[in-house]
């Protein structure tokens, strides 16, 4: 029986809350929230961009606690599952880290390269399994379109483009996410999906081109990215200025030398193959979402006390310094090479 600490009950803390109620050998033995209120939940609901749970849930007989050292002193679990805001994200990792547990940290993993590295750091003294939330690399449809890929009957990908709308999030405690010193922005905190995606499809690129919409407070509400690479054109794209009844959408788009793969999820099928010769193909998915498999994965690597490797904290820490290049070159209008 893997024992989980869930620290975070927003959006997010409820979504993993939901899955662990699913899996199999897996137990939610604490909850950690600084709202005194919050820790006496009894619902899934919740008012993020994608319903991924929802019902009634009894956690009476789970510790709860609003001081996070006071729970990693007392234990009673094997891992902690962090769901707070970004700007918490490398300070209750560490400590997660030092006291001896194994680690679950939602994206992006922090909101600098220094926090970073700090976290990196932590993880290889620990020697405990580690993990961060970039679930797209577990999200069926992702995980689908790239083993077409990368399997080669359709030749190499010349072209591809990756898009993600939503409504402006204005459902997290204290509105943190609109706060860019708190969550880094719309490029930090959506469109580092679709940043971690090229660097899992295509590797790093040389350099990076991008252009925002910067708000008041300073950070981007919007980014749009060309990446550069020998032999192909990869484009992102993504925001969340939009308003409050625009449906979130994840969408990309892959151009291989001998077919076309569509991925929309306002589409039915949400993924299609579209070869040079015939007709199109329904990619058929796995059943589950990536919050589903990305915890699943973590679980059993807990059981195993080895990482899957699917995304390492190397990998996250990555996306993030993709991240803040893109948002540079679009601050300061030029073309930024990779170091």
């Amino acid at each position: 029986m893997v024992r989980i600490a869930l620290v975070g009950l927003g959006f997010m803390g409820k979504t993993h809350l939901g899955v662990y109620e699913r899996l199999a050998g897996v137990e939610v033995t604490a909850l950690n929230d600084v709202r005194r209120e919050a820790l006496e939940i009894t619902s899934l609901d919740s008012g993020g961009n994608i319903a991924a749970s929802s019902g009634a849930i009894d956690l009476s007989g789970v510790k709860k606690y609003t001081d996070y050292t006071k729970m990693l002193e007392e234990g009673g679990f094997d891992a902690v599952d962090i769901c707070l805001p970004t700007y918490l994200h490398a300070e209750y990792s560490v400590q997660a880290l030092e006291h001896g547990y194994h680690c679950f940290c939602e994206k992006p993993l922090a909101l600098s390269a220094r926090e970073c590295d700090r976290v990196l750091d932590a993880e290889a003294k620990s020697g405990r399994v580690f993990s961060v939330g970039q679930c797209l690399r577990f999200w069926p449809a992702y995980t689908e379109a790239k083993r077409i890929i990368d399997g080669g009957k359709y030749g190499s990908a010349k072209y591809a483009e990756l898009s993600r709308y939503s409504p402006t999030p204005r459902w997290g405690w204290d509105n943190w996410l609109l706060d860019a010193k708190r969550s880094g922005g719309a490029a930090l905190d959506l469109h580092v999906h679709d940043v971690d995606t090229v660097l899992w499809f295509f590797g790093k690129p040389s350099s990076v081109r991008s252009q925002a919409v910067f708000e008041k407070g300073g950070g981007a509400s919007h980014i749009s990215t060309v990446y550069s690479y020998d032999g192909r054109a990869v484009t992102s794209t993504g925001g969340w200025g939009f308003p409050a009844r625009f449906p979130f959408n994840m969408r990309a788009l892959y151009l291989l030398e001998g077919a076309a793969i569509e991925m929309d999820f306002a589409k039915n099928p949400v993924l299609s193959l579209w070869p040079a010769e015939g007709e199109r193909q329904a990619v058929a998915l796995p059943e589950g979402d990536g919050y589903y498999h990305e915890l699943e994965s973590f679980a059993r690597s807990v059981e195993a006390g080895k990482s899957a490797g699917v995304v390492s904290g190397q990998s996250a820490a990555e996306a993030v310094r993709l991240c803040l290049l893109e948002v540079e070159s679009a601050r300061t209008g030029r073309e930024l090479k990779l170091p």
